[in-house]
């Protein structure tokens, strides 16, 4: 995968420009400091960054829409978009605030491993900390980290909702950037048939666990099987899909 062809040297000026905006803006690249020191992703500072700088581009290029997440998780991502995006731009992030669904047949034996060590109750939380499935007020916590953090849900139209993905996320209106941190097949198929037809020109979805998890490949690989003319597909920290 990758975006080769004679735009390549004007778009990787653009984009070395976006990321020294990243590191350069203290409101951004503070934010990214402090989710990793206070244990709040399992993203590296440099998959932050690559997440911070594609929502500088849709918001440098003036891509209509809304601004989506599909799993928060303990909201490390979330407030690094946050931080990243237009204050006045919607940003939505869904998530059951509990413990992950299990997978399905659809998944890979690395699915499967994984949640039987989930759902055992023996997984590691971040630096040790408690897991975060395990938490029973973890839409509380992720609502008092971004006013921690300074950034208030109101003031930055920020929406939490709660719920299943199939249930909760149905999208009406346009989308500029969409990150999906949802694992397995049958969360991110739901998540592409909805966001997907929405997803405006030069709008972008980056997909987490494209390079992690067999049955998130599939789901992906899958749909966009006869899409692949409409979009480039740009391998970065995470796989970067964009709409042409």
């Amino acid at each position: 995968m990758g975006s080769g062809g004679p735009g390549i040297l004007p778009k990787l000026h653009s984009e070395l420009h976006r990321m020294k905006l990243v590191f350069t803006r203290p409101a951004i690249s503070g934010v990214i400091r402090r989710v990793g020191q206070q244990h709040l992703t399992y993203l590296s500072q440099a998959a932050l960054g690559d997440l911070a700088a594609a929502v500088l581009d849709v918001e440098e290029k003036g891509v209509p829409g809304l601004i989506l997440e599909a799993g928060c998780a303990l909201g490390g991502s979330a407030l690094v978009i946050a931080a990243a995006k237009s204050p006045t731009r919607p940003f939505n992030i869904y998530d059951t605030f509990e413990q992950i669904p299990p997978p399905t047949q659809k998944d890979g034996k690395d699915a499967e491993e994984r949640y039987a060590q989930i759902a055992s109750g023996n997984s590691a939380g971040i630096g040790g900390d408690v897991y975060y499935g395990y938490r029973k007020d973890l839409l509380d916590q992720v609502q008092n980290s971004f006013e921690r953090f300074g950034l208030s849900l109101a003031m930055n139209q920020v929406h939490l909702v709660k719920g299943l993905f199939q249930d909760t996320l149905c999208i009406d209106q346009p989308v500029a950037f969409a990150h999906l941190d949802c694992d397995w097949y049958d969360s991110v198929m739901v998540c592409l048939r909805q966001i997907e037809p929405h997803l405006s020109t030069q709008g972008s979805l980056v997909i987490d666990d494209y390079f992690n998890w067999a049955g998130c490949r599939k789901a992906v690989d899958e749909y966009f099987a006869d899409k692949r003319g409409g979009y480039q597909f740009i391998k970065k920290s995470r796989l970067l899909i964009q709409r042409r």
